[in-house]
């Protein structure tokens, strides 16, 4: 049964804590269903809530009553534990963002495409800000793992994923890039074109990642904010001495 997108938002967990059984679920009216999705904050709260009544109402699938019982149990003590993540976690973003905000290179993040309020601060996080830290791009491509390293042996030869490398900067490359892949063309075509070749989703992405991290490298040691004209110039420009 789908009656949320999102686990892990606060309404979905008090609804859970409330309705802890579809029997105890389907015997609530609307109006009350809305009234708990208001208590969460819900951005949506009258229109969802419709939705989650209409499903309740449809024929379900029924456990016996002892799994329903123990499983509901284990989801209460599951979502008892989520609600204090989550505060925690609101509590750190009020801490982060003026933080972020009142950092020298906080312009530098916040033009990257689709960064936002949460990826920008990540990757400034994991990045750093002593220019003196890396000595070229090279050296954190191979720090962040976007770069493959080669293998041989005998006549066999391959380039694998690189495993000794800065996991949680990896991570936030990757998700940067796989967004930048829903804004900016040059990136969604980079991306196509690996997967034509044969790449998976991980290998494409993460091959992304490591052109992303010159691009990064040029724009942090410059101090100078990212402009899709300015890229895409430079790309052509770059095809053309090329051919």
């Amino acid at each position: 049964m789908n009656l949320f997108t999102k686990l892990q938002q606060r309404s979905t967990l008090l609804f859970l804590q409330a309705y802890p059984t579809q029997e105890a679920a389907a015997a609530v009216s609307q109006e009350e269903i809305l009234a708990t999705l208001r208590m969460g904050k819900h951005t949506n709260p009258r229109r969802t809530a419709k939705k989650i009544w209409e499903e309740l109402h449809r024929p379900q699938l029924q456990a016996s009553e002892v799994i329903v019982r123990a499983k509901s149990r284990l989801m209460l003590s599951l979502v008892k534990q989520l609600l204090v993540v989550i505060e925690a976690i609101a509590s750190s973003d009020e801490v982060i963002a003026p933080l972020f905000l009142t950092h020298p290179d906080h312009e530098i993040w916040s033009s990257l495409p689709r960064a936002g309020k949460r990826l920008a601060p990540r990757l400034l996080a994991q990045w750093g800000d002593d220019r003196a830290r890396y000595v070229d791009a090279n050296s954190i491509q191979a720090l962040a793992g976007t770069a493959p390293v080669p293998f041989q042996s005998g006549n066999y030869a391959k380039a694998h994923k690189r495993f000794a490398c800065l996991k949680p900067l990896r991570n936030a490359l990757q998700q940067f890039e796989r967004a930048t892949t829903l804004q900016e063309a040059w990136a969604l075509a980079y991306y196509q074109r690996k997967r034509v070749e044969g790449k998976t989703h991980s290998m494409a992405v993460r091959a992304l990642a490591n052109v992303g991290v010159r691009i990064l490298y040029r724009m942090w040691m410059s101090k100078t904010c990212y402009q899709t004209n300015t890229f895409e110039a430079a790309q052509l420009a770059h095809a053309k001495r090329a051919a």
